[in-house]
């Protein structure tokens, strides 16, 4: 592929295989390991795209995402998935966008999204275990939502000069979380490759926890569906544009 090419792809970042299944399904294509990154290359109705798993937050995720741009160098990365409210106001399934003015053209596609909330992000370093911790997470920070990549990702942004506006859904209400050991059973923190062997075997000796999985996995499920959704209305802009 020829650097011009390149430098058309839109760059497509999602921490877990799970947020990231309904677009890899739409790109097609065979996944294979770029700059230690799973990674599927496509196109979006005639739009050049390539696409990362990155896994969740950790100290060694800029790296990662650095090099994985010096190979894929993007005229625009776009980082989105799913994320976990801070501020009550901020229900299950809300869009959120995060320094949409960075790319004119997701910019302008915001403005036209009725139901999109700018708002300010947090990056937290470890999973938040109780929803007490989020609410005083929110009051200490001001911010909507939490997620635990953006700043990692927007350091490797910066040193590439490549632009990087974020796209969110709401997963959990801020008083309400999803375990944080069943969380650690069912994505690989690393990779961000869905582990359901692991969380299947602790739930047979454990039944009585499904009580507490069911609703977040429907709440992950239904904001999922809300962002993947978004993220093809936007594509859908670009590929019209041409």
């Amino acid at each position: 592929m020829t650097q011009a090419k390149r430098l058309s792809e839109i760059g497509i970042l999602f921490p877990m295989e799970f947020e990231a299944e309904p677009t890899w399904k739409k790109l097609g294509g065979k996944s294979v390991e770029v700059a230690g990154l799973e990674t599927i290359r496509g196109n979006w109705k005639g739009v050049p795209i390539v696409s990362a798993r990155i896994g969740m937050g950790q100290p060694s995720l800029g790296e990662k995402v650095s090099k994985w741009l010096q190979v894929n160098p993007c005229r625009a990365v776009v980082l989105t998935g799913l994320a976990g409210a801070l501020d009550s106001s901020w229900d299950e399934g809300d869009l959120t966008s995060f320094h949409d003015e960075q790319w004119q053209e997701f910019h302008q596609w915001c403005k036209g999204e009725a139901l999109l909330r700018a708002g300010k992000w947090h990056t937290a370093k470890e999973i938040i275990a109780t929803g007490e911790a989020k609410l005083a997470l929110g009051k200490k920070t001001g911010c909507g939502i939490v997620e635990m990549e953006w700043d990692y990702v927007a350091e490797a942004c910066r040193q590439r000069k490549i632009p990087l506006v974020g796209l969110r859904a709401v997963s959990d209400h801020a008083d309400k979380l999803l375990p944080a050991d069943l969380f650690l059973l069912g994505c690989d923190l690393k990779t961000g490759k869905s582990t359901p062997w692991k969380i299947g075997a602790h739930l047979a000796l454990r039944p009585w926890r499904l009580l507490e999985l069911f609703p977040a996995v429907r709440g992950c499920t239904h904001a999922r569906s809300v962002v993947s959704k978004a993220l093809a209305r936007f594509l859908d802009t670009l590929a019209l544009k041409g």
